[in-house]
């Protein structure tokens, strides 16, 4: 009685991990994800909208996502899209409230002005290359000390 409830039960065992086999690979589900995030294709080029730290010599810094007033990128990734979207003046004011966080953080001490662009990149040009493409500026404020 024991063996057969072992084959049983090792039967459903094997036929549940083999069952996503038979399922579209974009399916992810139970009880084996495809992980169809990372197995499909995807564009390179990609459009986001995000904040940047300029030095008084013009140079580039990144900022983290602390400064936007949260420390999850993504969640700081919507909170600039939304600005962009949103009414008027709400950009303007997260420009702000960006600088002021800016002024405070000492990682941060050369940067003097924000800017909030939207920027059209190659994901394998920057990433594996540094390559900037396109940007367009959508509010600047200055980091008052």
């Amino acid at each position: 009685m024991h063996r057969a409830v072992a084959a049983v039960v090792s039967l459903l065992l094997v036929g549940a991990t083999l069952w996503p086999l038979l399922r579209s690979p974009y399916d992810d589900s139970f009880p084996l994800s495809t992980y169809p995030m990372f197995a499909s294709r995807r564009e390179t080029l990609q459009t986001y909208s995000y904040a940047l730290g300029q030095t008084a010599t013009g140079g580039r810094r990144m900022l983290k996502p602390a400064v936007v007033g949260t420390n999850e990128v993504l969640q700081a990734l919507r909170v600039i899209e939304r600005a962009v979207a949103g009414r008027k003046g709400e950009l303007a004011q997260l420009c702000d409230s960006i600088a002021a966080r800016v002024a405070s953080d000492h990682d941060f001490a050369d940067v003097v002005t924000i800017r909030i662009v939207t920027g059209t990149h190659d994901a394998v040009e920057y990433l594996a290359r540094g390559r900037i493409g396109t940007e367009s500026e959508r509010a600047r404020c200055a980091v008052r000390r």
